[in-house]
């Protein structure tokens, strides 16, 4: 994707763009001046011709901010990243150009897509897809702990049909990157994000590699990915692969499942100590959910690497032939005021994997 290229004529400044203050309190005699305003004036402003206008700051990372953005001839919704890596090591540069490059790639209906980007004075300005639903790590703890005037505080657990459509579509986003081998090596709930018409959007591609498969299987041998979901090899300090995906993929749906992340330590030795141990996690409510979806989430998380399922033996199992992927098929087609492009391209990616499960390139990767 090339960048694209402002127009020349700068912008007024809106004084009614509230600045967020750094330190949570108002400074005297300080003038603010939004950092996107300043850095792209001709492309950020509260009319035309700038092209977009600042809703509100949504989010904050170690070299970048985000921000709810609106167009202002469209009036969609977007999310500006604001990324400065002028004075961050290499290290931090490096995932934020792994990201650009890896979602300039990446075109899926469940995976974020990079609109455009921007630069200036060294600092660089993405345009994402708005994920209009928050995340599922927002979803799980409301469902965990409601408010007490629903369901009179209890938990709410997801019913079965509910956790496979998220299952079907992180799967579906999964086997989309592993195919071109890119490992995602942060997935997580707070990456997940959500749609008000129901689709999964995987996002946060900071930590994410492309690889080279060897004849082991052993590609990568960074430590990187958030705690909680890191896979014991990663623990360890081992080679690993596209297998530490299907591990983190394995805590999300354990979360979905139980309500709770699947190791409650309190601290990072604790954590270690019960990650590397197999099934030191509690077991799943069998009254609950069926023994194939539960046998299916104890098999990902492994500890031995090789034990776990590719993406396509999951897709290929009878859980996903017959249940989870006709049930998203039928949710997509159900969905009003979906983008007839994007609702084709996951219709037609469920038929390929129904009518040939083994077909793709990572059919030959067996647990």
């Amino acid at each position: 994707m090339e960048c694209a290229t402002a127009p020349q004529q700068q912008c007024q400044v809106s004084p009614s763009v509230p600045p967020p203050p750094p330190n949570g309190r108002c400074e005297p005699h300080h003038h603010y001046v939004n950092p996107l305003v300043s850095n792209f004036p001709s492309l950020i402003g509260p009319r035309l011709p700038c092209k977009y206008r600042v809703r509100r700051a949504i989010g904050r990372g170690a070299f970048s901010t985000v921000w709810l953005l609106i167009n202002n001839e469209t009036g969609e919704t977007v999310v500006g990243k604001l990324s400065d890596t002028t004075h961050t090591s290499s290290a931090n540069k490096a995932f934020a150009q792994a990201e650009v490059e890896n979602m300039r790639c990446c075109h899926h209906p469940n995976i974020i897509t990079l609109i455009e980007t921007y630069e200036a004075n060294q600092i660089e300005l993405y345009i994402l897809e708005y994920a209009n639903a928050g995340d599922l790590q927002t979803q799980v703890e409301t469902r965990a702990q409601p408010p007490a005037n629903t369901n009179n505080g209890a938990p709410i657990p997801y019913r079965e049909e509910e956790v496979l459509v998220i299952f079907a579509q992180l799967c579906l986003a999964i086997r989309y990157l592993h195919n071109r081998r890119i490992m995602h090596r942060d997935l997580k709930t707070p990456n997940v994000m959500l749609t008000r018409r129901g689709l999964i959007k995987l996002g946060d591609f900071g930590f994410s590699r492309q690889y080279q498969e060897s004849v082991s299987g052993e590609v990568g041998n960074t430590f990187c990915g958030t705690p909680y979901y890191l896979a014991p090899e990663l623990w360890q300090r081992q080679s690993y692969s596209y297998k530490a995906d299907i591990w983190s993929l394995g805590v999300i749906i354990y979360e979905l499942l139980a309500l709770r992340k699947p190791f409650q330590a309190t601290n990072l030795s604790e954590l270690m100590e019960m990650v590397t141990r197999q099934d030191s996690f509690e077991a799943l409510p069998a009254d609950r959910y069926s023994s194939e979806l539960i046998q299916l989430v104890y098999q990902m998380l492994s500890v031995d690497p090789n034990k776990r399922p590719s993406v396509s033996n999951i897709l290929s199992s009878p859980l996903f032939q017959q249940k989870a992927l006709p049930i998203l098929k039928i949710n997509v087609r159900r969905i009003k005021n979906l983008d007839d492009a994007v609702q084709n391209q996951l219709v037609n990616d469920v038929d390929a994997v129904l009518l040939g499960p083994r077909s793709d390139s990572t059919a030959s990767q067996t647990a």
